[in-house]
């Protein structure tokens, strides 16, 4: 009997309407969103975070209805579903902005920081959506003079390349990691359905790994009475157990250490290590973390 859970590779096949979707509804909805937020926010600090919430999104679409829905246990393939989801969800979002720079009007402000006010025509838009050759042209041409400054200094051509480029990883790479994850997590094939998910409270800090593991492959479930609940998980080192049910019979667990110290400002920060993950457990062993 297999100890950990390992996906089967299959999916069904309406994970392909359930993409066009997200293509259709969802996407140029974020790409519109994300457009009008980094053209009226003029903080290239606040704007990493808004990539990073913008890929996060799209991630969080392809995994509730594609990979999800669409029953994707394929780990490869739900890389490159996340992947063109990232690149077609950014597409919208350049033929969104394209329009804001070409009915760009008055600009407010000072020379080191400033908006020029803009709003989108739909039916520009729309055009613009069905003609990729075009907005590439205006990408180059934007690229060529800029349409914002650093410093005092405007951002353009090589410099601007490399900004666009990161921008690209960090959307493309967090929309393509996070559906990868999502499709490695437990599938029952009998009932053919994914397992519930249940995440339980903060519990007692695993000192010893290697023997916890060990007491779950040998079903010792005498090894789990030193687990405590009542752990202060805004501030002591704790252990998050994440349960993993199905009506097949068959029971997952994975569990994280959370070592907490304090940063330089006298915070506390939390330190993760997944020292296992989707191990087999029986239901007895589940009924004891349950009732934890």
């Amino acid at each position: 009997m297999k100890q950990f859970y390992k996906p089967s590779g299959k999916f069904s096949p309406s994970f392909i309407l359930f993409f066009l979707l997200v293509s259709l509804i969802a996407f140029p909805l974020l790409g519109l969103i994300y457009a009008y937020c980094i053209w009226y926010i003029p903080f290239i600090y606040i704007n990493f975070f808004i990539t990073l919430g913008f890929g996060f999104l799209v991630a969080f679409c392809v995994n509730k209805v594609v990979i999800r829905k669409g029953k994707v246990r394929n780990p490869v393939l739900a890389l490159f579903i996340g992947f063109f989801a990232g690149i077609v969800a950014l597409y919208f979002h350049w033929s969104v902005w394209i329009d804001l720079v070409i009915n760009a009007g008055e600009s407010y402000g000072s020379d080191r920081i400033g908006v020029t006010v803009s709003n989108i025509e739909f039916l520009q838009v729309f055009s613009l959506i069905f003609q990729p050759t075009m907005v590439f042209e205006y990408i180059s041409m934007v690229n060529e003079f800029g349409t914002w400054g650093l410093g005092g200094a405007t951002v353009s051509e090589a410099f601007l390349w490399v900004i666009w480029a990161i921008e690209f990883v960090i959307i493309v790479g967090v929309s393509s990691f996070l559906p990868y994850l999502e499709s490695k997590k437990p599938f029952s094939e009998s009932t053919n359905s994914w397992y519930e998910e249940i995440t339980l409270p903060a519990l007692s800090f695993i000192e010893n790994k290697e023997q916890l593991i060990a007491d779950i492959t040998s079903n010792n479930h005498s090894g789990f009475d030193f687990l405590n609940k009542e752990v202060n998980k805004e501030s002591e080192s704790h252990s998050v157990f994440t349960l993993y049910k199905s009506k097949s019979g068959k029971n997952y667990l994975t569990i994280d250490n959370k070592t907490s110290s304090l940063d330089s400002k006298g915070k506390v920060e939390f330190k993760s290590d997944e020292f296992v993950e989707y191990i087999m457990i029986d239901g007895q062993l589940s009924k004891i973390l349950s009732e934890k």
